[in-house]
């Protein structure tokens, strides 16, 4: 303590003394970094508005029409484009009926028709002998059981009505033959057109 108090008699500054000018020097410096700080800052901020603004100002107009120039020229191409699309793929399509119906104008070999129906009709006669055969054996069935008569009848009428849908197949083939068998009109060369004179 003598020590304190002879500095502060001979001029020197005391240890309070010493730190007040401390803090005050501290806040002073603070104020004036944080200053600086703020006008570096709004200096930044100016710099980044200045190149934003310059990005979307006039600087780009000639760049835009540009693009603008080159996107009208894209669309005009692509409406080009789809109109030649549209022009092939009706040709293509006119050209492939035109293949078909030559092709598919008399397909159909008779003599393959009547053999084809001669297999189908002999399958339907079997079908029916064997569904006879069945409705027969239901009933002998139902004669040796006592009480069956009720569900020969409801099977009876689920046999009839298959030999009736067979009976109707088997009309159907030979219609089929026999048209297959007629003969067909002079079908004309794919790309041949009538002559009026």
């Amino acid at each position: 303590m003598k020590s304190q108090t002879q500095e502060s008699e001979g001029g020197a500054l005391s240890e309070e003394e010493r730190l007040q000018l401390l803090t005050t020097a501290g806040k002073r410096n603070r104020l004036f970094i944080l200053a600086l700080a703020g006008v570096l800052g709004s200096l930044m901020l100016a710099s980044v508005g200045m190149n934003i603004y310059s990005a979307f100002s006039a600087g780009d107009e000639p760049r835009i029409q540009a693009l603008e120039k080159q996107v009208l020229r894209l669309e005009q191409q692509l409406v080009v484009q789809q109109t030649a699309l549209s022009n092939q793929e009706e040709l293509l399509a006119s050209q492939q009926a035109s293949q078909l119906t030559g092709l598919f104008d008399r397909a159909e070999n008779p003599d393959s028709i009547a053999e084809v129906s001669k297999v189908l009709q002999a399958q339907e006669r079997d079908y029916q002998q064997v569904m006879q055969g069945l409705k027969a054996g239901m009933r002998d069935l139902a004669n040796m059981l006592p009480g069956s008569r009720s569900w020969l009848a409801d099977y009876e009428e689920a046999i009839d009505r298959a030999q009736l849908n067979s009976r109707q197949r088997s009309e159907d083939i030979q219609a089929w033959s026999d048209k297959a068998q007629q003969p067909a009109p002079a079908a004309k060369p794919p790309g041949t057109s009538v002559d009026p004179g």
